[in-house]
């Protein structure tokens, strides 16, 4: 089998409006759907929804990978993954390498015959959710979400929050008096305390009770990640805003500036990222709890990850999800319990509404 063709193009959602925390203004996104087409009639697809300028990721796909995937067979994707991923250094992030990765792993999905998680070594057939919010206005209204969820059967709720010390400490107080003492919470922080206010913080949602305390400082603080770990009880994880590739990974945990990973397929190498970075954390008996709010086939490629190893607690769904299944003609479930199932389509396993993509699509690359 070989590659005939990359397409690329740019998808305007309406909806597609995002604040991650209070001093970020709200964002206006684009996604870029990747079709990776076959001599043998398959093609693998995928669509990237992080920030970007609208045509960047497509451009980037388009200009330094489009002329080495053609011919190229589809089969290799550890020798195409290094082949993309050389071009790190010279980029903002591998979002477009990422993405055509995960669109490799549908293409040997789909040619196998089965879906991606049982060709990565299945481990487990289900996974309980928990879903993260947006930033919201009152500390009532991340309650109010929990509330919810909990009484949905859900499995937790992950804040993100002003990342403004005070007001997140007033969230989480106010989420768990909500929800009581036996509902898992989270604290995503998204980078944005300095280390006094990141312990300050988390010596708070200690009291509270929280499960982990995410990414309180930027990444390349390590030293100041390892003094955090050293003073606080509550789980730290970080790497979630590493954007160059995995590599970095192994500084974190060899330094001891995090109790457990995170990492973003679309971002850090797709699939294959998260399996070097996945198996990196089981080898030092730590978790890879890997970010999965994206759009449907991210949180799919996502899924079929997680369902594949075993030093995973959880699967990651985004509050709300309307406009994030956008385009789709089927979404990830989840179960009265709280489960989500294993997809058993082939590749990824969820379908495109074409026809939806083709009204909202602005630019095509091929």
């Amino acid at each position: 089998m070989k590659i005939t063709e990359l397409r690329t193009r740019v998808v305007a959602p309406p909806e597609f409006v995002f604040q991650w925390r209070e001093d970020i203004p709200p964002v206006q996104l684009t996604m870029t759907v990747f079709e990776i087409e076959t001599d043998e009639g398959i093609t693998g697809v995928s669509t990237s929804w992080l920030p970007a300028a609208p045509h960047e990721i497509a451009e980037s796909a388009n200009h330094f990978f489009k002329p080495m995937l053609i011919g190229a067979d589809p089969f290799q994707r550890e020798k195409i993954w290094h082949e993309l991923m050389a071009f790190s250094r010279y980029m903002i992030s591998p979002k477009a390498a990422s993405n055509i990765d995960i669109a490799l792993w549908d293409i040997a999905g789909k040619a196998a015959g089965r879906p991606i998680y049982e060709l990565l070594g299945a481990y487990r057939d289900r996974a309980p959710v928990y879903v993260t919010t947006e930033t919201q206005q009152h500390a009532q209204d991340y309650a109010e979400i929990a509330v919810k969820c909990k009484e949905q059967g859900l499995h937790g709720v992950k804040l993100h929050a002003a990342a403004t010390p005070d007001k997140d400490i007033e969230a989480c107080r106010a989420t768990r008096a909500a929800v009581g003492d036996d509902f898992t919470l989270m604290l995503d922080a998204t980078s944005a305390y300095d280390w006094h206010d990141a312990v300050r913080v988390g010596r708070e949602i200690e009291k509270l009770g929280f499960h982990w305390y995410e990414d309180p400082m930027r990444d390349d603080d390590v030293a100041g990640f390892v003094q955090l770990c050293q003073v606080l009880d509550v789980p730290v994880l970080m790497g979630e805003s590493t954007a160059r590739g995995p590599w970095t990974f192994a500084h974190y945990l060899t330094q001891g500036a995090c109790d457990g990973l995170r990492a973003v397929g679309d971002i850090i190498g797709g699939i294959t990222g998260l399996r070097k970075i996945g198996a990196l954390a089981e080898l030092h008996n730590r978790r890879m709890e890997p970010h999965s709010y994206g759009s449907t086939l991210i949180q799919a490629a996502h899924l079929h990850y997680i369902l594949s190893v075993r030093n995973c607690e959880f699967f990651e769904l985004p509050y709300p999800r309307g406009p994030l299944d956008f385009g789709m003609k089927d979404v990830i479930e989840v179960g009265d319990d709280g489960y989500v199932r294993a997809p058993t389509a082939p590749g990824l396993g969820y379908e495109l509404d074409w026809d939806v993509i083709d009204d909202a699509t602005t630019r095509q690359f091929t």
